[in-house]
């Protein structure tokens, strides 16, 4: 091999390893780049441990989101909401990966039929994230449910000006039920409003801020170690699951409500009658 060629090989070479270098070196970066970014989506992707991390909220902070997610997307969202909003601002992931839009099935007890009061579907179903004791879960949903059934809603006033339905006070009632039906039909028999008017729909949001609240305060007080129940229920549940209940003479129905409110009182001296009344 001539002295030109010998110089043009190794001219060739040194230019042909300088671009292979290079292509190695941008190549190596970008794989850097994705085997990184592989490796956070698959740190995404774990599961985490159940149940999720959680931290003290805000329970007038829950009052509020809680109500203007009901403005906004009504009250099953409005108090799941109020637990999940303030735990991502505060825990982060994996709270962040989880929309509250999830919950937008549950308005109006499921779709307009009025089943469980859907504020009451948001607010358990946040608890269900942080508590991953099936009994202590069961205690604290029994605790906010009870509580549902005595207390005289709304409570809740927002600033003035900043009312989404209805300003000013709003007469109040006690459910007596879980039930959103129940519920409203009760304080539209109290207050005279309509089911379908702007009132009723402004205290259907002074409730969800009440239910968020109530929520909050449950499961500080459950994660603080001071969670005591306090609710009883009506001695007509006990009276009538003598009789109706699990391991009774008759055994046919199942649940915590109060019996009277949509049952004819039982004449204890009758009882026959009552059994077997068609």
């Amino acid at each position: 091999m001539g002295e030109e060629q010998k110089k043009m090989s190794r001219r060739s070479f040194l230019t042909t390893g300088a671009v292979a270098a290079g292509t190695l070196a941008v190549s190596g970066g970008i794989f850097g780049l994705f085997n990184s970014n592989l490796a956070k989506a698959n740190a995404a992707d774990e599961q985490p441990m159940f149940p999720w991390p959680y931290v003290q909220l805000d329970v007038e902070r829950a009052k509020v989101i809680g109500y203007e997610g009901y403005m906004a997307k009504q009250c099953c969202y409005g108090a799941f909401d109020a637990v999940m909003a303030q735990l991502r601002e505060k825990v982060g992931y994996p709270y962040t990966v989880v929309p509250s839009e999830i919950m937008l099935w549950g308005a109006t007890g499921g779709a307009g039929w009025a089943t469980l009061c859907g504020a009451l579907i948001g607010a358990v179903t946040a608890m269900n994230f942080v508590v991953g004791e099936k009994s202590d879960l069961d205690k604290l949903i029994e605790e906010l449910f009870g509580w549902y059934t005595t207390f005289p809603f709304p409570q809740y006033m927002p600033p003035v000006g900043k009312a989404g339905k209805a300003e000013g006070k709003l007469p109040t009632s006690v459910a007596g039920s879980v039930l959103c039906h129940v519920s409203v039909s009760n304080w539209c028999a109290e207050s005279k409003y309509r089911a379908e008017g702007r009132e009723r729909s402004e205290r259907c949001g002074r409730l969800t801020a009440d239910v968020a609240a109530k929520t909050v305060e449950l499961l500080n007080s459950y994660h603080s170690n001071k969670f005591v129940p306090v609710f009883k229920h009506p001695e007509s549940v006990g009276e009538c699951m003598t009789c109706h209940g699990k391991g009774s003479t008759l055994e046919n129905t199942r649940g915590k409500m109060d019996c009277i409110q949509c049952h004819d009182p039982v004449d204890s001296n009758n009882l026959l009658e009552h059994i077997f009344k068609k």
